[in-house]
């Protein structure tokens, strides 16, 4: 998935363990529910930019984004 234009994308409770998520555009995925825990390459921005809720799992470097009504 590196470079993967997923904008809007619905992944909601996909498994994204080893899933190398470099350069993919996150804006306005739908991660709820989503494993990226053991994904590879994910950042804090791209995170921001998705929409999750409680029950998406991210890597323990990562944070929820404050303000945001699904996170």
């Amino acid at each position: 998935m590196r470079g993967a234009c997923l904008i809007a994308a619905d992944a909601r409770g996909v498994d994204f363990t080893r899933t190398d998520l470099i350069g993919a555009d996150l804006r306005d995925t739908d991660i709820r529910g989503a494993d990226l825990s053991k994904s590879i390459f994910l950042t804090q921005s791209q995170i921001n930019v998705a929409k999750g809720d409680i029950n998406t799992k991210l890597p323990s470097s990562l944070t929820r984004p404050i303000g945001y009504d699904l996170f």
